[in-house]
């Protein structure tokens, strides 16, 4: 670097040599405001602009159609006050490409006298884009947390209550399992069972746009409105919830213990459910800006019930590739809004009692051949 005489450092030898973009204005906050009177080599790297191009123009020049201008709100007050500014948006450079810079200006002079502007530049374009993804990820984070607080928020509410342990137990696992695993010795509960059952999915439509802009709050309070009624219905017709996955209910009719009739069940028990959206809606009008809507398959087969896991833990489960297909089936509802499809095995079944619209044969992710699936409007009107 050059020295004076005296031995000092030449403050233009630093600037020029600064890795930092510098920008230095003229004082002038009115309107068409300050002139550009300096800028440095990095400053010419950063934006395209060269020196000749760019001295005695407005620094607005590196603004645009992106630029947050919210941001310069208190600028002209802090700079009179002889305060350090600082800000960070979207800029341009000269061939017209976005950038994010951050910067800071630092008056030059007497309080509330400033004679020039000097400004400090950054490109942080890089920063930005790893914030961003940061942020995403904590949003992905903070979903998968509330869908975990949907499923359980209530159960680690009622844990905390020791002495109601085993009302907290019957209201997480279906009456008709904790019957049966309180009967039965530990050998017992270890015998898996091949049962005859129909099968039913439901789905909120839509489910991940409608609770993006709601806070986790009314999130959970949403989901305890609709599994609360919904579970309600459920028990009305013999169905047994095997699991809440997110918005999701499996149901099974006739596991653990067989009933009769369960696909006639099933059917009632989704036309039911469909009706019971009138209420639940009713009761969300506060919390959401539209309706619930769901779509429901119905699958009918032979599957393999009972206790799964290790000596810590067990939870009741039923595998088998009728639960593969109905979840299938109803996957084919994504598009539709309270929709209710069966398989041909349950519509042999419930032929006599229901009214339905034929979808004809289709595709089943699985199979290797297509299957009749129904469309149910409703029950048989009788005569």
């Amino acid at each position: 670097m050059r020295k004076t005489d005296e031995g000092h450092i030449d403050p233009q030898v630093v600037l020029e040599s600064m890795t930092e973009s510098i920008l230095i204005t003229d004082a002038n906050l009115e309107d068409p405001g300050p002139v550009i009177l300096y800028v440095n080599p990095s400053f010419e790297r950063m934006t395209g602009w060269k020196k000749e191009e760019i001295i005695g123009k407005n620094p607005r020049i590196l603004q645009g159609p992106k630029t947050e201008h919210a941001i310069f709100h208190d600028l002209k007050e802090k700079l009179l006050n002889g305060e350090v500014w600082s800000g960070r948006t979207i800029n341009y450079r000269k061939d017209g490409s976005e950038f994010y810079m951050e910067w800071s200006i630092t008056p030059i002079g007497k309080k509330g006298h400033p004679v020039q502007f000097l400004a400090v530049q950054r490109d942080v374009t890089r920063v930005v884009g790893t914030e961003k993804k940061l942020e995403q990820a904590r949003v992905l984070e903070k979903k998968r947390l509330q869908e975990i607080e949907k499923a359980n928020s209530d159960l680690n509410d009622l844990l905390s209550r020791q002495n109601q342990t085993l009302s907290l137990f019957t209201k997480y696992v279906p009456e008709s399992i904790v019957k049966k695993a309180l009967s039965s010795t530990n050998e017992e509960n270890e015998v898996s069972l091949r049962l005859d059952v129909a099968l039913l999915f439901c789905d909120i439509r839509e489910f991940t746009r409608i609770i993006e802009t709601l806070h986790p709050e009314k999130v959970v309070q949403l989901l305890n409105v609709y599994y609360s009624h919904m579970s309600e219905t459920i028990n009305e017709h013999q169905g047994v919830i095997n699991q809440f996955v997110g918005d999701e209910i499996f149901v099974a009719f006739g596991a653990p213990e067989p009933i009769s009739d369960p696909s006639i069940s099933a059917v009632k028990c989704a036309l039911a459910m469909i009706d019971k959206l009138t209420k639940i809606n009713d009761q969300l009008k506060d919390v959401l800006q539209q309706e619930i809507t769901v779509g429901i398959g119905i699958h009918y087969g032979s599957v393999v019930a009972g206790n799964l896991g290790s000596e810590d833990k067990l939870s009741y489960s039923i595998t088998g590739s009728p639960v593969v297909t109905a979840k299938r089936i109803e996957s084919l509802t994504r598009s539709l809004k309270n929709t209710i499809l069966i398989s041909q095995y349950v519509y042999a079944l419930t032929l006599n009692l229901i009214e339905t619209r034929p979808w004809g044969r289709v595709e089943i992710k699985g199979k290797n051949e297509k299957i009749a699936v129904y469309q149910v409007i409703g029950l048989n009107q009788p005569e």
